[in-house]
C-alpha cells in the first residue's frame, strides 16, 4: 500500500463518483478504478459498493476513510516539520497577537508548535490587530493572530478560525444587577459603557454597538480605551460597565465582576497571513493549529 491509493480512495470517498474524482486527482479513471481495486485486495474488504445509482462507502470504507486522512494529514505534517527543522537555524518564526488573545489563545498554540518543532525559535510581538495588518503586508510578521476578521478582511489577509468568544458584561462590585447569574443587556442601558478602541480591537466596539442594539437601546459610550486594564480599572472605579470578550477574565480585576448575557453574544476569532508570501515556518506553525480550513482572502 502506497499514500496514492490513499489519496486516489479519499478522493472517491469524498467526491463518490469516479469521474469527478478523476478529474480532481488529475488522473485517468481506467487508472484510478485500478487502484481502487488494488487497495482493496490489499486490505482484504470492499471498501466501495459501485451500482448503476453511484459509488457509496461502505461499512469497513467509511472506517477506512477516517484512518486514511489521518495519515495523509501526518505525512503531510511530517513534511512540514522536517522543512521546518531544516529552516529554523536560519530564522525565527515571527508571531503577532492581539493583547485580548495573549491570555487564551496564543500560548497554547505556540507551545503545541514548539514541542512538535523544538529547533524553530518563535518571536512573540503584541501588536494591535491594524499593526499586524501593517507588519503582514511589509513581511516583518509571518502570521498574526488578528482577533477579529474585521482587519483581516480590509487588508485582503487570508486568515483562519483558532476559535471563538463570547462577551460578557463587565460590572462594578457594587452595581445593582451583580446578583443575578445572567445579565439582561437591556438592565444596563442607562449605564455609561467603556468600549475597546478600534485602534487596539477592531471589530469590537461594532459587535457591543449591534448586541446593544439588539437589546432595544444604543449605549452610551463614555470612553474608548487601548487597552484591558484601563476598562477594567475605570469599571472597578464605578465609573461605567463594559461588554468585553470572555477572555479578558484573565486580567487582574479586583473590583470588577463579570456575567455572562441571558442572550450570549459570540465572534470567531482569527489569525492571519498574507496569502502571496511563502513561509514554510508559517505553514508548518498553521498546520500545527487545530480547526477549519483557511479561508481565502477576499477577491
Amino acid at each position: 500500500m502506497e499514500l496514492r491509493h490513499l489519496r486516489y480512495f479519499v478522493g472517491v470517498a469524498q467526491e463518490l463518483n469516479f469521474t469527478r474524482a478523476a478529474r480532481k486527482l488529475r488522473v485517468a479513471q481506467p487508472a484510478l478504478s485500478r487502484q481502487i481495486r488494488q487497495l482493496e485486495d490489499e486490505v482484504g474488504v470492499t471498501l466501495l459498493e459501485r451500482n448503476r445509482r453511484g459509488v457509496h462507502l461502505t461499512d469497513a470504507g467509511r472506517a477506512f476513510l477516517a484512518e486514511a486522512q489521518s495519515l495523509l494529514n501526518q505525512s503531510e505534517q511530517a513534511i512540514r516539520v522536517a522543512q521546518a527543522t531544516r529552516l529554523g537555524a536560519k530564522r525565527p518564526l515571527n508571531l503577532g497577537y492581539v493583547w485580548g488573545l495573549f491570555h487564551s489563545l496564543v500560548p497554547t498554540a505556540v507551545g503545541r508548535f514548539r514541542r512538535q518543532n523544538p529547533n524553530v525559535a518563535v518571536n512573540l510581538f503584541d501588536m494591535t490587530a491594524t499593526q499586524q495588518a501593517e507588519a503582514l503586508v511589509e513581511g516583518k510578521l509571518d502570521a498574526g493572530f488578528i482577533g477579529f476578521a474585521h482587519e483581516a478582511d480590509a487588508a485582503g489577509l487570508a486568515k483562519q478560525k483558532v476559535g471563538s468568544c463570547s462577551f460578557v458584561a463587565a460590572l462594578p462590585r457594587g452595581h445593582r444587577v451583580v446578583r443575578k447569574a445572567r445579565v439582561s443587556l437591556a438592565t444596563l442601558a442607562q449605564d455609561f459603557f467603556f468600549a475597546i478602541s478600534d485602534q487596539s480591537y477592531p471589530g469590537a466596539s461594532q459587535v457591543v454597538l449591534e448586541t446593544c442594539e439588539r437589546a432595544g437601546f444604543r449605549p452610551k459610550i463614555l470612553q474608548a480605551a487601548e487597552r484591558g486594564h484601563t476598562i477594567l480599572g475605570l469599571v472597578a472605579g464605578n465609573c461605567g460597565v463594559a461588554l468585553l470578550p470572555e477572555p479578558l477574565r484573565a486580567l487582574p480585576h479586583p473590583g470588577v465582576v463579570f456575567r455572562p448575557l441571558v442572550q450570549p453574544t459570540r465572534s470567531d476569532l482569527f489569525i492571519a497571513w498574507r496569502a502571496s508570501r511563502q513561509s514554510v515556518l508559517r505553514d508548518a506553525f498553521l498546520s500545527s493549529l487545530p480547526g477549519p480550513v483557511p479561508v481565502k482572502s477576499p477577491s
